[in-house]
């Protein structure tokens, strides 16, 4: 499994604006379809902050790739483009890291302490 990070850097306050355009777009919602994803969070550490993430977990790089190929990716470029600040390139891929474990749920950690 693989983790992808994709990193906004945003103009300030547009933290709200991102979600609504991940909404509006239903980005998430299209690409949770491809084959091998099996979560998406978009997050900010701050709402009204400069910076999100999109973060996706797939089975591997192959998954991710189905996501950069898929035809529907970048619909919604002009509307990112109005909110990031600097340098963005919408078909630059998202970092990737190596899951070294995952838990989804309380029930797949049951014997897990706490339980």
């Amino acid at each position: 499994m693989i983790v992808s990070v994709l990193p906004f850097k945003l103009k300030p306050g547009a933290v709200p604006e991102l979600g609504q355009v991940f909404a509006s777009n239903r980005i998430l919602e299209t690409a949770i379809q491809v084959e091998g994803c099996h979560t998406l969070v978009l997050a900010s550490p701050d709402l009204a902050g400069d910076e999100a993430y999109v973060l996706g977990l797939w089975d591997d790089d192959e998954a991710y790739q189905r996501w950069m190929d898929h035809p529907d990716r970048g619909a919604a470029t002009d509307d990112l483009l109005r909110l990031v600040a600097g340098d963005f390139d919408p078909t630059a891929p998202a970092g990737k890291w190596q899951v070294l474990r995952a838990i989804h749920d309380a029930e797949a950690a049951s014997g897990a302490a706490g339980t």
